[in-house]
């Protein structure tokens, strides 16, 4: 709905857009693998799920952490290594699952 009000009605309609609702630690395995990974809400730690849908090379910025957050800049290489860095700190929402996103958890 809130698309449809922005002007976007067609890009969702035409499927340019996919609104997908689910545990956003469990990632979106369909739609990989992913040259790039912006997560927008804190894991507590970095979810493996989305570190295996993450391209050959890809990168993925993820904010990770409880009380005290970091930003992590992940790289997988060519090879399928994975390094990581913590770029800052920061305060975020947790990254949660369906349940507790719709209040169908209490």
């Amino acid at each position: 709905e809130n698309l449809r009000k922005d002007g976007l009605g067609k890009e969702v309609e035409d499927g340019r857009i996919l609104m997908v609702t689910g545990d956003g630690r469990e990632g979106y395995e369909a739609g990989g693998p992913y040259d790039a990974i912006h997560v927008g809400a804190a894991s507590p730690t970095t979810p493996p799920k989305l570190i295996e849908q993450l391209a050959s090379p890809g990168r993925m910025f993820i904010p990770v952490g409880t009380y005290f957050q970091n930003i992590l800049h992940i790289d997988k290489d060519a090879d399928g290594k994975v390094t990581e860095k913590e770029i800052m700190g920061v305060s975020y929402v947790p990254l949660t699952d369906l349940n507790k996103q719709t209040d169908r958890g209490h």
